[in-house]
């Protein structure tokens, strides 16, 4: 199989179906439900539940981030404690990676919107998890919301942490270093980078054995993935120091009670993501009309709603995913771990 022509992806915006499915137009306003059985007939999909687990889901971040922003002091850069002085050669190459993130997240979402919008003036499925992404990037401040899990380089690009500010939260240790430069475009390309180059190379696989299954097709983006996740959070963990696992799972963990421990169910719940995002995807790129599986159903709404909806759908899905695929067994793993890391003064949260 390979991307045709004027397919969603390519351009950016949705297929526009024939008028007997009812499916509406190919920006995804609609205009119409459709009265021919065909249209009567598809009533599957779950896009009105998505839309509105998307509605409160960024009702919610917006929620978080309002309150930090307008919070005084905790919206501020963290302090840098002592006594340890982060090495220079590792401060140049965390700004290098805080570069590299940022410019990676703009060829995305170059992408995903500037190009579409271009050739065809409207944005199609890519536009949507992009979105995502960037507001499932709240879950964020789930990793410490109850103890501190996750140890971040007071020398990044910060603004303080917006921990304490999602609901639930019992964390006392909020004063953190948030990373603003390449935390954040982190959702970008383990999600959707990895589900782009996901898509093309199961459609290559495809392409070359027509009878491939999706158990190794999925497959083979997972241990791909996994790769990818190893090979980048190293390299940030290791050179830049950008940030540690500050309590692990001995059991689980290489190089457990280091300042470098990395937990090995990190790498499982990150491809997982990259998995999920390609399945999304490629759940558009197979559907004759263009839809994702997550949009199934639209045309049900009235018109006016339709295009919202399906934009909230896929927002929603995007953070549910985040938090439950990612966020949940890492609170879980952390909490119940046993490894201490050694961490430097610079890593520790100030009050």
């Amino acid at each position: 199989m390979t991307l045709a022509e004027g397919h969603p992806l390519t351009l950016g915006t949705e297929r526009a179906p024939s008028a007997a499915s009812g499916t509406g137009t190919g920006g995804g306003t609609g205009t119409g439900t459709g009265t021919g059985t065909e249209g009567d007939a598809n009533r599957g999909g779950y896009v009105g539940a998505w839309a509105v687990a998307g509605v409160l889901l960024v009702g919610l971040a917006l929620s978080v981030w309002g309150r930090w922003i307008l919070s005084g002091e905790q919206f501020s850069p963290a302090p840098i404690l002592g006594p340890d002085r982060m090495p220079t050669w590792n401060l140049v190459v965390l700004r290098i990676e805080e570069a590299l993130s940022f410019v990676e997240m703009a060829a995305l979402f170059t992408f995903a919107v500037v190009l579409p919008l271009k050739r065809s003036g409207r944005l199609g499925l890519d536009a949507k998890i992009a979105l995502g992404c960037l507001c499932g990037s709240v879950t964020d401040g789930v990793l410490n919301f109850h103890q501190y899990l996750f140890a971040w380089n007071a020398h990044s690009v910060n603004l303080g942490s917006w921990a304490e500010f999602i609901p639930t939260s019992t964390a006392k240790q909020t004063r953190y270093a948030e990373a603003l430069i390449w935390g954040i475009p982190m959702y970008t390309y383990f999600c959707i980078g990895v589900a782009v180059y996901g898509c093309r190379l199961i459609l290559r696989m495809r392409a070359k054995n027509p009878r491939l299954s999706n158990a190794r097709a999925f497959g083979t983006v997972f241990a791909l993935a996994c790769v990818f996740d190893i090979v980048v959070e190293n390299l940030v963990v290791r050179l830049g120091h950008g940030y540690a696992f500050a309590k692990t799972p001995s059991a689980l963990t290489i190089d457990a009670g280091s300042q470098f421990q990395f937990p090995l169910y990190e790498t499982f719940c990150v491809a997982m993501l990259g998995v999920l995002f390609t399945g999304l995807r490629l759940s558009a790129i197979d559907a004759p009309d263009g839809l994702s599986y997550v949009e199934r159903g639209f045309h049900r709404l009235r018109p006016a709603l339709q295009g919202p909806a399906r934009w909230f759908a896929v927002i929603g899905w995007a953070i549910t995913t985040l938090f439950v695929v990612y966020h949940l067994p890492f609170q879980f793993f952390g909490q119940a771990g046993n490894s201490a890391a050694d961490l430097p003064s610079y890593m520790l949260p100030g009050r």
